[in-house]
């Protein structure tokens, strides 16, 4: 009898460690999901106000603010690899799965980057804030495509009033808005790819810079020889330093929120992500309209208007995938 009740004790015993050994396991990925949100929302906040930073940068070329981004970012993701995180980023060059989500990934988000620069410089911010409204939607049909994700009534009607948003614009206002549209699916894209991945943040935005380096190299001799480079002309005012230090800082402006973001898709659900992520637009948005003077005609309105729409049912459908969880 006495060896029954010890064998009946340490069965209980063993059902409570295991049943402690779970719920650590819950509350370890909680805060693994919570430490990803708060990446999301500073990955989005910084992309948000990154329009004002690259006002500042109105008198540099775009060619050379793409390249100059390329290398600093670089740099200081190695920096980080090397001496900071110590880790081998080398190594998932050589890795041929690495290498297959990476190459795409960095050629992905550095022609993401360059059209980005382009309609900062040309002023298109509104419409490159159009292009992220519309990237979670995007994501959406990238889930139904490539992870098998099945769309719910909320997300059709949510691509349906996002759809009706682009062609109103389109047939409005006058031009086809291909900047949007090619910043969504790119970086729409680039996301899944990540996510496909799910390689350690910092390496892979390396690795990216790595691949998108001889590009960037090209671009920046090609500006010197044309005798248009900021960063290396012999002017030595004052001014041109400060240009200097801002193209230094084109580095940490890119790498930074990157590897928020990176570190969010491998921690986060897809559906909050898309919440979060409605904050950089949002931002972006009111910068090149009340602070850059940007024009906002019937037809943005109109657009954005659906797009918002969109937004609204997305949200409610991801906080109600949420509460169902639970």
């Amino acid at each position: 009898m006495k060896s029954f009740l010890e064998g009946k004790n340490g069965f209980g015993e063993g059902a409570s460690e295991r049943k402690n050994e779970m719920e650590s396991e819950v509350e370890a990925s909680r805060a693994e999901a919570g430490r990803g949100a708060l990446a999301a929302v500073g990955c989005y906040l910084l992309w948000g106000f990154c329009p004002l930073f690259w006002a500042l940068l109105n008198n540099v070329g775009s060619i050379e603010i793409i390249g100059q981004r390329i290398v600093w970012s670089l740099v200081l993701t190695v920096v980080a690899c090397k001496f900071i995180l110590k880790v081998d980023f080398v190594g998932l060059l050589r890795d041929a799965r690495a290498r297959r989500f990476l190459i795409p990934s960095g050629l992905l988000i550095m022609l993401n980057w360059s059209l980005y620069i382009v309609a900062m410089v040309t002023n298109n911010v509104v419409e490159a804030s159009l292009g992220y409204y519309i990237n979670p939607l995007v994501s959406i049909v990238l889930g139904l495509v490539v992870f098998r994700e099945r769309l719910t009534p909320l997300q059709i009607a949510a691509m349906v009033l996002s759809a009706a948003g682009v062609i109103y614009f389109t047939v409005n206002y006058g031009s086809f808005p291909w900047i949007a549209l090619v910043l969504a699916f790119t970086f729409g894209i680039y996301g899944a790819v990540k996510k496909r991945g799910g390689y350690p943040a910092v390496p892979t935005i390396a690795v990216e810079g790595i691949v998108a380096l001889p590009f960037a190299i090209v671009a920046l001799v090609a500006v010197a020889i044309a005798g248009q480079s900021v960063f290396f002309s012999p002017d030595m005012s004052l001014e041109a330093w400060q240009t200097r230090v801002l193209l230094v800082l084109t580095g940490p402006i890119t790498a930074v929120p990157l590897i928020l973001f990176a570190t969010a898709a491998n921690k986060t659900p897809l559906s909050l992500i898309g919440f979060i992520q409605y904050i950089s637009p949002t931002i972006s948005l009111l910068s090149g309209v009340l602070v850059l003077g940007e024009p906002f005609t019937s037809a943005h309105a109109v657009c954005f208007a659906c797009i918002w729409a969109g937004a609204v049912l997305v949200i409610a459908d991801a906080i109600r995938k949420q509460v169902r969880q639970r």
